[in-house]
This record gives C-alpha cells, structure tokens and sequence, in this order.
C-alpha cells in the first residue's frame, strides 16, 4: 500500500514540477503544490506502518533488554 501512495506522490510531484508557467497565478500555485507534495513524500517516507506482532500494543523495544511498559491497574 505504501508503494502505491508513494508512486502517485511522485507522480503528482513531476507533474506539477513540469508545468508551464504562464502568470503569476501559475507560479504561486506551483510553489504550493510541490511544497505540499514534498511534504507528504516525506513524511511516508519517514513515518512507520508496521503492525505489531501479536497484537499486542505498538510498542517497540529497541533492545532485548528493555521491559515493556505493565498494564494499568484495574
């Protein structure tokens, strides 16, 4: 899924990268698309989908030796 996202990101990036610039109108919305799509690229890129396992909850222990968070007392 994240594959197809980030291909119509780039897509869409090239297209508005390739644009004609004829007014001032052109340009102004031209600068705001690429900066709007360079955005979300970026920010697909850098942020995590991964399920956790078991679903347990999303916590990820970064080293063997870490405990996980106890569940609230009830």
């Amino acid at each position: 899924m994240t594959y197809i996202l980030d291909a119509a990101l780039a897509a869409a990036l090239l297209f508005f990268l390739f644009l004609p610039i004829t007014d001032r109108r052109t340009v102004m919305m031209k600068l705001g698309m690429i900066a709007v799509l360079a955005v979300s690229f970026s920010l697909s890129l850098s942020i995590s989908r991964t399920a956790a396992p078991e679903g347990r909850a999303a916590a990820t222990l970064v080293s063997s030796n870490q405990v996980p968070p106890a569940a609230p007392a009830r």
